[in-house]
């Protein structure tokens, strides 16, 4: 859903009223009429960004109008800036040189999360499993075919959810390489790097020592 300027302020007063609001002071708050406000409510509520409760106030219900999370979320975030500061903070404390492995490690950590999605599954149904696992992360990834010799899929990634970050720690690539590695329990080969000049981020699958 497209939000328009109309709607946009009408959810700028409700992240200014966290206990809510109702049609009638969004109508005197933004100066339009009461079936415009429902209207615009209408279609938030349905795209999951606003909800309703009720209660009674002098016999009659009562409708107040809150932020969902998903309605907070469309607010601008300053994620990768406080990433960075985490970052810079953990490189300077641990040093460079360690800094690579703990990404790495940390990578491995995360992805006994996702392992109980790959039990009973053969190594090609992990790849394939594993890459349904990065997109719903947003890595735009897909299975591509095996090098020559290669029993296993490789991974091809239109998109690094991990960009902007990996432009200035370059280590945070790391982490993929440890999440991939654990959750097949293979080492892996970054083969091709879009922070390394590359137009994809590939990655192939070693057999085990």
């Amino acid at each position: 859903m497209i939000v328009g300027d109309t709607q946009q302020k009408l959810l700028s007063k409700l992240l200014e009223a966290k206990s809510g609001l109702t049609v009638d002071e969004l109508a005197a708050s933004l100066d339009i009429t009461r079936s415009a406000v429902k209207q615009h409510l209408t279609g938030l509520e349905r795209s999951g960004f606003v909800q309703h409760t009720s209660s009674r106030s002098g016999g009659r219900p009562r409708f107040l109008y809150t932020l969902t999370d998903s309605g907070i979320d469309l607010f601008p975030k300053r994620y990768s800036w406080f990433s960075r500061v985490m970052l810079e903070s953990l490189r300077k404390t641990i040093g460079a040189s360690r800094f690579g492995a703990y990404m790495y490690e940390l990578g491995v950590d995360m992805s006994a999360q996702a392992i109980p999605r790959l039990v009973g599954k053969t190594r090609v149904e992990r790849v394939v499993e594993i890459v349904k696992i990065m997109n719903e992360a947003g890595f735009a990834a897909q299975v591509t075919s095996p090098g020559a010799g290669e029993k296993l899929p490789r991974i091809e990634c239109r998109n690094c959810v991990f960009h902007d970050l990996s432009k200035d720690y370059q280590e945070v690539c790391q982490f993929d390489l440890g999440f991939l590695s654990g959750l097949m329990g293979a080492p892996i080969d970054h083969q091709e790097c879009m922070q390394r000049g590359g137009q994809i981020c590939r990655f192939r699958f070693l057999p085990k020592a």
